[in-house]
């Protein structure tokens, strides 16, 4: 596999930009690249099923499984958990073929909105001083796998927006009232992935929801899902530092959004 290194700054998180249109070829390939380290006893995937539409709207089972089948070795407990906002979850999970997944691969599914919780307070919040964190996702690896695509309010919706999805209750609208970008960057200090994989073989260049879509043919990976999705901003066309939330994420250390401070390692 020819490969191509981007350097920055000795201390630049690292992004790795797979091209293809094979997703288990392109995981294993990526995650290679990554040296993982889990330590925790659980991992949870959480994909954008925000609708119950097919990909690219939402997340392919064929990514999710490939995600499953490199995350085996590490002999963890493996969950995938949504909290769809359009759509009632399990359905989703059905119609998207999420169970077959969890049957074959004998992986929980958990539907975030119904989770039992526990409230936790930050008052270094932006908007949301008090959060309820589902117990799910308490003292797991996590893993956010969304789609690449934009998104009409908040600019993109990647690896970091992805987490709106990953709370209490169906009402996902709430955090838009308060702030999008702000309800963002506090769930992320709440509870932020571990490690991030954008599936943008095909991606929504017009409508999160449904809309335009483009072949990309590529998949981003990165344990710091800032960098993450300001590799995946640029290749949708859109200046990772406009991104507000991407901004406000920075600067409240969750990540990288500057792409200077970035290195990128493309694998072909």
């Amino acid at each position: 596999m020819k490969q191509k290194s981007l350097k920055r700054e000795k201390s630049s998180p690292l992004v790795i930009v797979v091209r293809g249109d094979d997703p288990e070829r392109m995981v294993t390939a990526g995650l290679g690249e990554l040296n993982l380290g889990i330590p925790q006893r659980k991992i949870v995937i959480k994909p954008n099923l925000i609708a119950n539409k097919p990909y690219p709207t939402t997340t392919s089972p064929k990514t999710v499984e490939a995600i499953i089948k490199y995350l085996k070795k590490y002999n963890r407990e493996i969950i995938i958990a949504e909290g769809a906002g359009w759509a009632d979850t399990n359905q989703a999970y059905r119609d998207r073929g999420y169970h077959q997944l969890a049957e074959k691969y004998g992986v929980k599914l958990v539907d975030l909105n119904k989770d039992q919780y526990e409230k936790v307070r930050n008052p270094q919040a932006l908007v949301l001083k008090e959060h309820e964190l589902p117990l799910t996702l308490k003292d797991c690896y996590l893993v956010s796998a969304p789609v690449l695509k934009v998104h009409g309010e908040a600019g993109v919706t990647l690896s970091v927006k992805n987490m709106l999805g990953a709370t209490i209750g169906g009402n996902k609208g709430r955090f838009h009232g308060k702030g999008i970008h702000q309800s963002i960057v506090d769930i992320n200090l709440y509870k932020a992935p571990d490690l991030a994989i954008i599936d943008g073989i095909e991606g929504n260049i017009r409508g999160e929801l449904g809309g335009e879509t483009k072949k990309f043919n590529v998949m981003i990976f990165s344990q710091d899902p800032v960098a993450a999705d300001a590799v995946g901003a640029k290749i949708l066309g859109v200046d990772p530092l406009s991104v507000k939330h991407l901004k406000l994420a920075q600067e409240k250390g969750l990540g990288t959004a500057d792409p200077r401070k970035i290195e990128v390692r493309e694998l072909k």
